[in-house]
């Protein structure tokens, strides 16, 4: 399956509701101006590995967090980071190789509510690819590079607890130009709100 088409598909389904204008909540809700979320959940990776595509490990794990300016309107502006696990790989043999490949997103990104209780996120920017590279010969080897156009979407439910904590689950497609490495999370956050 193409990840393009799930994509464009997702767009399709709530594209109505992103167009149609709608208010934000009732009048007598209290609302911030900035809100920090931090959380993590599991993650898939699109393997797109040549050699050793069937010793991957393609379900990882992934973190993040997001610190975003909330006005009054249903558009919200921010910056988001995390740790992202793409893959590991595990050799077994007389070298005993491991191979771990992971990614700190440092992008800018823009949020939109619809339906009072879902949003839609889209981020852009750089990211800092780690490879980690373990063998039994030969020592570690570790490479750090930028990866300098990347992006990521989400889509989420935001479900308040009380005035200022809610808790947030969001499906995110993140995808890094370098390599073209491709992961889709879960990710569960709770959300602070302040002014």
């Amino acid at each position: 399956m193409n990840i393009h088409k799930v994509l464009a598909g997702i767009l399709i389904c709530f594209l109505p509701t992103l167009v149609t204008g709608q208010k934000d909540g009732p009048p007598d809700t209290k609302r911030h101006k900035f809100t920090i979320s931090l959380g993590g959940g599991p993650n898939y990776y699109f393997n797109n590995l040549v050699r050793f595509k069937k010793q991957v490990n393609e379900f990882n794990y992934s973190f993040g967090g997001r610190f975003m300016w909330e006005p009054e309107h249903l558009l919200s502006l921010g910056f988001e980071t995390g740790y992202y696990r793409l893959y590991n790989l595990n050799l077994k043999g007389t070298q005993n190789t491991s191979i771990r490949n992971s990614a700190i997103p440092l992008q800018v990104v823009i949020s939109m509510r619809f339906l009072k209780v879902c949003y839609f996120n889209f981020s852009m920017g750089r990211t800092l690819l780690i490879n980690d590279i373990t063998t039994d010969a030969y020592g570690n080897f570790d490479a750090v590079t930028f990866s300098l156009a990347d992006f990521a979407s989400s889509v989420g439910y935001r479900r308040k607890l009380n005035d200022r904590f809610s808790l947030n689950a969001e499906t995110k497609f993140f995808y890094a130009t370098k390599a073209e490495d491709r992961n889709i999370a879960l990710l569960f956050m709770l959300s602070y709100g302040f002014k």
